[in-house]
Order: C-alpha cells, then structure tokens, then sequence
C-alpha cells in the first residue's frame, strides 16, 4: 500500500511538472495584446488590424489591438517593456521605435536591449515631391535651385524628427546644399501647402503622393526606397540617380516582443507573421493602405532593423537633428 501511495505520488508530482509553465514562455492560452503606438485609423493601426485577426487563427489565441498612444510610439513601447517576458504583448513598431530614443535622450529604452524583434510584416516609400506647376522636373533641377539660391528651397515635412525630416536632411546632405526645412503638425497640412505653392517640395508617403500624382496636382521627383515603386513605375529610386547611388530610407512596419521572451515562443510568432502575410487577401489589404507585405524571419529583421539604426544615426549625426 505504502509503495502504492507513494507511486500515485509520484505521477501527481510529474504531471504537475508536465503542465507547468516554462519560465519566459509564452503560454498557449489566454489572448494576446498587440500594442500601437498610434490612435486608431492611422495607418500603423490599419496594418496591425489586419494582421490581428491572421494571427490569431495561427496561435490559436485571440489577439486584441490595443492602441496606447503619445510620445511618437514611445508610450506604446514602454507598456511592452514594463510587461511580462510571456510573449502575451506584442508590439507593432517602426522607423519611431529606433529613431525615437536617438532623437529624444529623455526616452531611455534602446529597441536592441529591451525588444526581441519577431518578424517584419510591411514596407512602404516616401515621395520628394513639388508642386505640378514647379518649373523642377527631376531631383537633379531640385538640387540645382538648392545651389544656385542657398537656403531659400523648402520643403514640408509633419515634423521635426519625422521619417520625412531625416529624408529631405539626407538628400540635402548628400547633395552638399542646405534645403530649408518646414515642420508641420502633420500630414495633412504639409500637403495642404504644397498645393498651395507655400512650399517648393516635400516630403510625403508614396500612397500621400500618388493620390495628389494621379490628380495632376504634383509631381514625383524620387521615391526613397530602393526599387521603383510599383505605382509609380516612371517616377525613379532615389538609388537610381546620380549622387544619390546607395540611399534608401523606406518606411517599414514589423512585430516586437520584450526581450527575454522564450525563443522558442518568439519563433511561434514569427512563424505565424510569415504565414499571414502570405495571404493574397492581407497582401491586397495592406496594399490598400499604400504598403507592399514584406516577410521578413527573426534573424533577417534584426539585421535589417540594425542596418536601419545605422543610416538613422548617420543622419542624425551630419544633420544634428535632436527633438525634445
């Protein structure tokens, strides 16, 4: 009888072993918050809603958008930070998640110390644009105006340490001219003034553009990733001109986790992003939102992200840009 206890003991103890959690992994039950820095209908929130629902058939767990929004990502950021290694938050981050902290020294949270970034979900451009009734048809007439009549060509961005500020910095650098740059408030306000011939160029999103393209209201000059875009198949990559060879500065979109988190939990996830986006029918949605499905695995998104950080500094180093 006592070695009889003593086994059903035993069993007890092992299944209990057998079902305990793992310390750090995520478990495969309970629903999962996928954090965006961004208020809702932004384009960051568009994308993540679509990919919430793909995901949550693959993990077999109910994925929840949940938008925490200020400090240009960075409120989203640090609720993922401060949460549990368990692989129950996720956290759709960008260009914001790596330039942010080198930009604002007030934003302690480094993406390659605090984050485990688990697969790149989409990739879109940005435009330099002018207005249709600029007498600058290509980048280099742009370039030309800059040298002849220094520091009076402008150009609009939606703000001082935007994706499109580190752009029209880029462009000017490497063209040795000093572009005039205007900050807006957003968007809307720097198309808004390019319409109205206030600016002589600017920098918007490549689905910003081709809308105001298609109305023959602008004109194209450049995109800045590193192939054509596919709307826009006569309008050149910044690559492709002279004196701008090698320079591309996509927009990109991709999930993180806290770091720390189970790797074998972190590859689950991956897996699923990868399987989503080979969806015809989340490749058509993303797209019309302006941004093309763009996989990549956790190893190739980390490399991809540090190349990134790379050119990020190097502008922020020749163009002293700082926000506050």
């Amino acid at each position: 009888m006592m070695l009889r206890r003593n086994f059903v003991r035993a069993a007890i103890a092992a299944a209990a072993l057998a079902i305990a959690p793992i310390p750090g992994s995520a478990q495969d039950s309970g629903p999962i918050t996928l954090l965006v820095g961004y208020s809702a209908g932004g384009s960051a929130d568009y994308a993540a809603r679509v990919m919430a629902p793909e995901l949550s058939k693959r993990l077999g767990r109910s994925v929840v958008v949940e938008n925490a929004t200020g400090g240009s990502g960075m409120i989203a950021l640090q609720k993922l930070v401060n949460g549990k290694v368990d692989g129950s938050t996720l956290y759709y981050g960008g260009f914001d998640t790596v330039a942010v902290p080198m930009l604002n020294k007030s934003v302690k949270i480094d993406w390659k110390e605090a984050t485990l970034p688990v697969g790149r979900t989409a990739i879109t451009s940005m435009a330099i644009v002018v207005p249709q009734a600029s007498p600058y048809k290509t980048l280099a007439d742009l370039v030309a105006a800059a040298k002849e009549n220094p520091e009076t060509i402008t150009y609009g961005s939606p703000g001082i340490g935007s994706a499109q500020h580190f752009v029209g910095e880029m462009v000017g650098h490497r063209a040795g001219v000093k572009l005039v740059h205007a900050p807006y408030r957003g968007g809307t306000q720097v198309s808004n003034d390019l319409l109205a011939g206030v600016l002589d160029s600017a920098i918007l999103t490549t689905s910003t553009a081709l809308t105001f393209a298609k109305d023959g209201k602008i004109r194209v000059l450049a995109v800045t990733s590193a192939e054509r875009a596919e709307a826009l198949p006569d309008v050149p990559a910044l690559t492709e001109i002279e004196g701008f060879r090698g320079l591309a500065l996509p927009l990109w979109q991709g999930l993180f986790v806290k770091a720390g988190t189970d790797e074998a939990s972190a590859k689950k996830i991956s897996d699923a992003i990868t399987a989503s986006l080979e969806m015809d029918e989340v490749k058509k949605r993303l797209a019309d939102a302006g941004f093309a499905a763009a996989p990549m695995s956790m190893g190739e998104f980390n490399g991809f992200i540090q190349t990134q950080a790379d050119t990020y500094r190097q502008i922020i180093t020749e163009s002293a840009i700082t926000i506050e």
